[in-house]
């Protein structure tokens, strides 16, 4: 079932800056999908269309069946969650609860039931003993995963993480993308679009979209994408560690699976000993 329908999209800032060049795409219920390129290739621009906050040139978006136009924007929106770059700037509430709890008040939800959700949706996260704290005195890791209870209370078909980890470090990161891991276990049909200019957050992804200069240039998996270092050097990709470690392996005879996480490769280098 499709989730998502992009056909012939076009954008342009201004007449002579096209940043989308009739880009036409599908993403299917419950796919985990990474939107990648260069910076100025189009894709926050994509974000911003696909949530409504910028309006196409031409061409068409539609999102479970309905196509996005001002008359269907807000039932739209209740579909999708969005998790941004610095969640500084989404931050409403004076505490975490409070921040947590805005939309929920927002959709005149009962106190009780808001109460109990919130505190679910801090759970999952590991938020729970911050519930008092002020969003500003957070980590960087901790003021993130704040921004993704903000979307979990909502109960959202779609989430969108627009460049949701670059202002994290390596431990910050790898906890957020753990925790998107988590969700889609528990809500298979939960679809997720990654939209980031750091390819190794693309290698768990059930597919890779390219971007370049507001095209789109392929669309694949991530171990179809991988396996062919022609396009790896023509769009000038930075190749995930884990990718590197295979192909350096693979030199010297080791034989892997598609995709092999860093724990495979360790355990086919202990069996071979």
């Amino acid at each position: 079932m499709k989730c998502i329908e992009v056909k012939d999209l076009t954008y342009s800032y201004d007449e002579n800056t096209p940043v989308l060049k009739g880009i036409s795409f599908d993403i299917d219920v419950g796919e985990y999908v990474s939107i990648v390129g260069h910076n100025g290739c189009g894709k926050s621009t994509l974000c911003k269309l696909l949530i409504g906050l910028l309006e196409k040139n031409s061409g068409s978006i539609v999102i479970k069946g309905q196509e996005l136009n001002q008359e269907n924007l807000t039932s739209i929106r209740n579909k999708i969650a969005t998790v941004f770059q610095n969640p500084d700037n989404q931050f409403i509430g004076a505490t975490v609860e409070d921040d947590i709890a805005f939309s929920l008040e927002n959709m005149n939800t009962p106190l009780n039931e808001m109460t109990q959700k919130v505190k679910e949706a801090a759970s999952k996260v590991g938020m729970i003993d911050y519930l008092t704290k002020e969003p500003s005195y957070l980590s960087g890791g901790q003021k993130q995963r704040v921004a993704i209870a903000d979307a979990l209370v909502r109960e959202p078909e779609i989430l969108i993480l627009d460049e949701a980890t670059s202002m994290l470090d390596p431990s910050g990161k790898k906890e957020i993308l753990d925790l998107i891991s988590q969700m889609r276990k528990e809500n298979p049909s939960l679809t997720v679009i990654s939209i980031t200019h750091d390819i190794e957050e693309s290698y768990n992804s059930d597919r890779i979209i390219l971007l370049d200069e507001g095209n789109l240039v392929l669309s694949c998996s991530p171990s179809e994408l991988f396996d062919n270092r022609e396009l790896i050097k023509k769009y000038n990709l930075t190749v995930p560690f884990v990718v590197e470690l295979k192909y350096k392996l693979e030199e010297i005879g080791y034989k892997f699976d598609q995709n092999p996480s860093l724990e495979e490769i360790g355990e086919k280098l202990w069996q071979s000993k």
